[in-house]
């Protein structure tokens, strides 16, 4: 039976391996599932998430890593070991703290009484919010996904989780995020975009700056910012929260509103300095006034953007080419191209994704972001329909507009070694081995560019550290 069978075989009382006995279901997720379960070596309670890609290598399932072992703190859900369990080592399954509690999410849907009445309750929910990115952005961590879904809220406690798009400032890849709810808390560079086509601390910080300030305007007002992608990526202008409440002091309208500026320079230089404007503005908001007046939330409005997202998170890609498409034919918006030929990559119809490139050239676009994520999937493309000569051009116009990142320089090399040009692929990976250490995934191609030039001393001693790198075992307390 395979790993991912076993997954679906899962009841309560199971027994995974030799270390947990599973207690109940808590969620169902498209990353994976969570389990409330006792810890066989001690009988603690720990919540138990087992990721449904069970066939990806480990290092692409290790979300949370840097957070394993690290003293715990009151706002973020202790990660406390991850890695295959034993004796089978089939199944991967991340170890975390038990919270008893709802989602921030569930809270707000439901009308939770406190949220709704009360501004002490809302500003010491979000204060301890506040506290919990300080914490990751302490150990080298952008959470990059912050939105009521991720946060859990229980006994006025409230803790961060769901560190699946956490980025660190090693990670070779950054995931991009459709689904519709992150969306409407990202940013404008990065809403839409591929993470990836995104550098530097800096820039990570400045989302999370965003994101918190669209989370607090949300609980300031009971509404969002934005409804739809396409409001998002154009920043369009909303109401600032004194126009929806005069409840609202001033000092906590412009905590929020310098959050959400659309120049990530013109934010809150850091979570820390937010935190503290915020925590000055929260005692003006008290003094001002304490109780929430009831406020008529508007329905969300919906664009093509909102039906295109929809579609592509139920993997129905031809049909939201075609909402992209009337779009794009009406409007000429980026976007809307970008919707089309991501909707054909992400359908594997490769060549679909360069005929509509062919007819809306690149470079005509106008819009930078898109422009660099739309030769990123030119370049999949590419490489998939075997047109290696264009995709060794493409590359090479990626690393000019993106700098040379990991993933780039690999595929640079790959592409050199496919055309035999073996010194100049070895080059590239030496240089970049240099840089990144013990990656196994340059150290594989290393090996492989050496035999190809018949330097087998070589390409044996990087068999032999792709073996090492391999073989560190997973994290453990």
């Amino acid at each position: 039976m395979s790993a991912l069978d076993r997954l679906f075989r899962l009841n309560p009382n199971s027994i995974l391996g030799d270390r947990y006995r599973l207690d109940r279901c808590l969620g169902d997720g498209s990353y994976g599932f969570v389990w409330k379960a006792e810890r066989l070596a001690d009988h603690a309670v720990v919540a138990v998430k087992i990721p449904k890609a069970q066939g990806s290598r480990n290092r692409d399932l290790k979300e949370g890593e840097k957070l394993v072992g690290q003293p715990a703190h009151d706002n973020v859900v202790s990660v406390y070991w991850m890695g295959r369990v034993p004796p089978e080592k089939e199944v991967f399954a991340i170890e975390m703290e038990y919270f008893n509690s709802h989602t921030l999410s569930f809270l707000l849907d439901n009308r939770d009484e406190r949220l709704v009445s009360s501004y002490s309750h809302v500003l010491d929910l979000f204060g301890q919010i506040v506290d919990g990115v300080v914490h990751l952005h302490g150990l080298g961590v952008c959470h990059g996904d912050l939105k009521p879904q991720n946060i859990l809220v229980g006994g006025g406690v409230a803790k961060l989780t769901d560190f699946g798009s956490s980025l660190t400032t090693e990670d070779l890849y950054a995931r991009s995020r459709e689904n519709g709810g992150t969306i409407l808390y990202s940013p404008p560079e990065y809403a839409g975009i591929s993470a990836n086509t995104r550098r530097g601390w800096d820039a990570r910080v400045a989302h999370d700056v965003y994101s918190l300030g669209v989370l607090l305007y949300q609980l300031l007002t009971g509404r969002l910012p934005h409804d739809t992608l396409a409001q998002v990526v154009r920043h369009s202008p909303f109401p600032s929260p004194r126009e929806i409440s005069t409840s609202i002091a001033p000092g906590l309208e412009a905590v929020a509103l310098r959050a959400l500026a659309r120049n990530p320079e013109k934010r809150w230089g850091s979570v820390g300095e937010l935190r503290t404007a915020f925590v000055r503005a929260r005692a003006e908001q008290l003094a001002h006034q304490t109780q929430r007046p009831t406020v008529v939330v508007p329905a969300p409005t919906r664009d093509w953007s909102s039906e295109a997202v929809r579609l592509m998170d139920a993997s129905s890609w031809r049909d939201a080419e075609a909402v992209a498409q009337a779009e794009y034919q009406r409007s000429r918006a980026p976007h809307a191209l970008l919707f089309m030929v991501r909707a054909a990559v992400r359908d594997e119809r490769y060549f679909r994704a360069l005929e509509i490139l062919d007819a809306a050239p690149i470079d005509e676009v106008g819009d930078d972001s898109v422009e660099a994520e739309l030769e990123t999937l030119a370049l999949k493309a590419l490489v998939h329909t075997q047109k290696v000569g264009p995709a060794l051009d493409m590359v090479e116009r990626c690393i000019s507009r993106q700098g040379e990142r990991p993933g780039l320089l690999l595929r640079k090399a790959s592409l050199l070694g496919m055309q035999a040009r073996f010194p100049e692929a070895a080059e590239v990976l030496v240089a970049l081995n240099k840089t990144m250490p013990r990656q196994p995934a340059v150290l594989r191609r290393l090996a492989m560019v050496y035999e190809q030039m018949r330097e087998f001393d070589r390409a044996r001693a990087f068999r032999r550290a792709v073996a090492r790198a391999e073989g560190g075992g997973a994290t453990s307390r």
